[in-house]
């Protein structure tokens, strides 16, 4: 896989995708931290093809097939789904491929629709079927992907893009425990991955930014999850407690970081514990106390 200038590839996404559709999105996971961190970033490259769309408002599904149908139009290519061609809206939502497209006249990059989940989403993730010119997809909403909706940043590029401090946490209550989902074709563990970058983000962000994420991540908590607050609080830092405490889970967590955001820093196991405890001490801790026994 190349690497890419995350900086570059913002500038061609806002090229590439019309004005108009601008405000309809956001940029999150690693390409919005690459970007976020740019400067820090060794060669200031980012190793991704992958750029995460979010459409929003929450469960605005015309939204999303509006634009993911201008882009067709204007030559956009679906990027192949090795499950099968989508054909029917019979077809259980989770078993129809997402919406994944390339520019026209380009394989450098691909875009993948995202969208907020709905008021009252429980579930982990939800698909939510739509319909193209050419047949049935899906749309994936995360629960915890209602906290990118806040403090989001603006490019250069007219981009809006996700807050380190909120895909942070939203990668912390996605993984309250290591549990046992590898990722398909590589085996490593799911949890491992997102727990990982939550360390790269908390690496970047430095000292003086992570003392202030307890009071964001709490007053952003309430917004989101009046009823649920405290509880998600209170178990934010279980998954990462335990990656800590799993030598082979770290340096799963590392290997990803190696050729992801922490690419060329030479960053070990070791360090990334001692980024991951002080989060816990710094951050976790007091935030859990704000919520109580």
């Amino acid at each position: 896989m190349s690497r890419l200038n995350p900086k570059t590839l913002f500038a061609r996404i806002a090229a590439d995708i019309p004005a108009e559709l601008h405000r309809h999105l956001f940029v999150t996971g690693s390409l919005a931290a690459a970007y976020h961190f740019a400067d820090q970033i060794e060669e200031r490259t980012v190793n991704t093809k992958d750029a995460d769309l979010v459409v929003h408002p929450a469960g605005d599904m015309m939204s999303c097939q509006r634009m993911a149908e201008r882009l067709r139009q204007l030559g956009w290519v679906p990027k192949p789904d090795e499950r099968f061609q989508p054909q029917s809206h019979l077809i259980a939502p989770e078993e129809l491929p997402f919406i994944r497209l390339y520019p026209p006249d380009s394989r450098d990059y691909f875009v993948e629709f995202l969208t907020l989940p709905p008021i009252g989403q429980e579930e982990p993730m939800r698909c939510m079927p739509i319909q193209l010119s050419d047949g049935w997809y899906a749309a994936p909403s995360f629960r915890f992907f209602v906290l990118l909706e806040l403090h989001r940043h603006l490019s250069a590029e007219g981009i809006e893009y996700a807050a380190s401090s909120m895909m942070a946490l939203a990668n912390l209550l996605s993984h309250p425990e290591l549990g046992t989902q590898r990722i398909e074709g590589d085996g490593r563990l799911r949890s491992a991955k997102d727990l990982g970058r939550v360390l790269a983000l908390a690496r970047f962000a430095g000292v003086d930014a992570l003392d202030a994420w307890a009071s964001t991540w709490s007053d952003a908590l309430k917004r989101s999850f009046p009823d649920d607050w405290q509880q998600l609080a209170r178990s934010a830092g279980d998954g990462l407690g335990e990656l800590l405490a799993s030598d082979l889970a770290l340096e799963e967590a590392r290997q990803f970081n190696d050729v992801g955001l922490l690419s060329g820093k030479n960053v070990s196991a070791e360090m990334l514990r001692a980024t991951g405890l002080r989060l816990l001490q710094d951050v976790l801790a007091p935030l859990a106390e704000q919520a109580g026994s």
